[in-house]
C-alpha cells in the first residue's frame, strides 16, 4: 500500500469536531493522496494535522448551512477549479451526504463521488424512514413512532412500556442527544426539547449492555457490491450505551455482515456507509439502530492487517484500480482518548468501573483517533476543546445554582 495514487485530490467534507476527517486524512496520506478539509470557524481537528493538505471554504463552519444552496455549490466548483477535474468529494456528516446527492447534476462535471439517490439517504437518516426501510426488508428494528403531539408521544410510550428511547427524526451538529425516558413527565419535556412535531421519535427499548452493540462498516461500489466490509462491537461508548463509541475492538461477525450486505445490496445503496446493531437478549436478533450514509467516526477500527479501510477501498474503486480482498483483523482495538476519559467518568459512577480495569482495558490498544507520534497536534487541538467545554460547563451549571438561589431568596422576602 506504497505506491503513490494516480494524483487526484481528495475534499472531506465535515464539521471541525468531527473524527473521521482526519482518519481519512491520515489514511489517505499513507497512500500519496492529497487531502483537503473545509474551512472552519471553530479550532478544526482535521485541519490541524500536518497531513491536511489545506482548507477550502464551502458552507459554513463545516456544514452546508449559512448560504443558499447556489452559494454552496459555486463555492465547490470554486474549489473543484483549485484542485483539478476529477477530485474525489468524501462526506463526513449525514448533512453533506444529502447535500451532495441532492447536487449532484451540478456537482458530477468536476468532482467524482458515489451516485448518492437524494430519496434512499433522506430515508436513511430518518429515523422513521429507516424503520420503514427496514420493516420492508424484514431486517430486525426497534419499533420507532413519530408522534404528532405530546399527548401521542405519551399514548406511545405507554404502549411501548417504559422506559423508552426518545431521538430527534434527523441527528446533527446541532441535532445530538438521545434520551431514555422512564416517565410521562420526561416523554413531555423531550418531545417539546427536541423540537416537538416531525422532529422527534418514541423508539421501543431494548435492554442490553455496550458489548452488544455491533458496527459494520462497508463500502458499496456502483454496482452496490460490497468491496469491503468489516465489523467490530463497542467495548465503551460515550455517553455510556448510548453515545459514539470511545472503545472498540474488531471482531468479525459474519451475520451483522450478512444483514448489511443483503440489505443494502437490496437498496442498491452506493458508497462508504457506517451502520449500528443491537443484538436483542431476547431472541438473539441484531436489531439495526443507525445506518449512517456516510464516513463514520470509528471507521480506522475496522481496518485490514495491510491498513485497507472504507476510505481507501472507495478510492482505489473511483480511481480505476481494484480493491483487494479485504480481512477483519479480530482483536484489533482503537479508542478515542478524550471520549474514553469521559467514559470512565461515567462508567466508574453508574457502572463500578475501576481504574484498575480501565487501565487493563487499553491494552493491546493499537491506534488511537487522536494521537499519532507523527502529528500530535490534532490530539492538542482535541484536549483544548475538552477542557473548554468542561469549564464551560461547569460555569454554566453554576450559573444555574446561582439563579435558582437568587430566585428563591428574593421569593422569600417580606416587605
Amino acid at each position: 500500500m506504497s505506491e503513490r495514487s494516480p494524483g487526484r485530490p481528495v475534499l472531506v467534507l465535515a464539521p471541525p469536531r468531527f473524527l473521521a476527517p482526519l482518519g481519512a486524512t491520515r489514511s489517505l496520506s499513507r497512500l500519496g493522496v492529497d487531502v483537503y478539509v473545509l474551512e472552519h470557524v471553530q479550532p478544526s481537528i482535521a485541519g490541524s494535522s500536518r497531513y491536511c493538505v489545506g482548507r477550502l471554504p464551502a458552507g459554513q463552519d463545516g456544514r452546508p448551512i449559512g448560504a443558499s444552496d447556489e452559494a454552496i455549490v459555486a463555492d465547490l466548483l470554486a474549489a473543484g477549479r483549485r484542485l483539478g477535474e476529477g477530485t474525489i468529494l468524501l462526506a463526513g456528516s449525514d448533512e453533506w451526504a444529502q447535500f451532495l446527492a441532492d447536487q449532484r447534476g451540478h456537482l458530477s462535471p468536476t468532482f467524482m463521488y458515489p451516485d448518492l439517490r437524494p430519496g434512499l439517504i433522506q430515508a436513511l437518516t430518518s429515523k422513521a424512514g429507516l424503520y420503514d426501510l427496514a420493516a420492508g426488508h424484514g431486517i430486525p428494528t426497534p419499533v420507532v413512532h413519530a408522534p404528532k403531539s405530546v399527548e401521542e408521544a405519551v399514548v406511545i410510550a405507554d404502549r411501548l412500556g417504559y422506559p423508552v428511547v426518545m431521538k430527534p427524526m434527523f441527528s446533527g451538529p446541532d441535532r445530538q442527544g438521545i434520551v431514555l425516558a422512564r416517565g410521562v413527565a420526561e416523554v413531555a419535556t423531550c418531545y417539546e426539547v427536541m423540537g416537538g412535531t416531525g422532529n422527534v421519535v418514541v423508539q421501543e427499548y431494548i435492554s442490553g449492555e455496550d458489548a452488544d452493540v455491533w458496527m459494520f462498516n462497508g463500502y458499496f461500489d456502483a454496482s452496490s457490491r460490497c468491496l469491503a466490509g468489516y465489523t467490530a462491537r463497542k467495548v465503551r461508548q460515550h455517553p455510556p450505551r448510548m453515545g459514539i463509541c470511545s472503545m472498540g475492538v474488531c471482531e468479525w461477525n459474519e451475520e451483522v455482515a450478512r444483514l448489511s450486505e443483503d440489505f443494502l445490496g437490496a437498496l442498491g445503496y452506493r458508497g462508504v456507509v457506517d451502520i449500528d446493531y443491537l443484538r436483542d437478549p431476547r431472541d438473539g436478533s441484531y436489531q439495526v439502530l443507525d445506518v449512517n450514509p456516510r464516513l463514520g467516526g470509528a471507521f480506522r477500527l475496522m481496518a485490514s492487517p495491510d491498513g485497507m479501510d472504507v476510505v481507501r477501498a472507495m478510492y482505489l474503486d473511483l480511481t480505476g484500480r481494484p480493491v483487494g480482498p479485504t480481512t477483519c483483523r479480530d482483536g484489533r482495538k482503537w479508542m478515542v482518548e478524550t471520549a474514553d476519559l469521559l467514559a470512565f467518568h461515567h462508567y466508574r459512577e453508574d457502572h463500578g468501573l475501576t481504574f484498575g480495569r480501565w487501565a487493563r482495558s487499553l491494552r493491546g490498544v493499537e491506534e488511537l483517533a487522536l494521537f499519532a507520534p507523527t502529528d500530535p497536534i490534532p490530539f492538542l487541538v482535541a484536549l483544548w476543546l475538552l477542557v473548554a467545554d468542561t469549564v464551560m460547563a461547569r460555569w454554566r451549571r453554576a450559573t444555574a445554582r446561582r439563579s435558582r438561589t437568587g430566585t428563591t431568596v428574593a421569593s422569600g422576602q417580606t416587605s
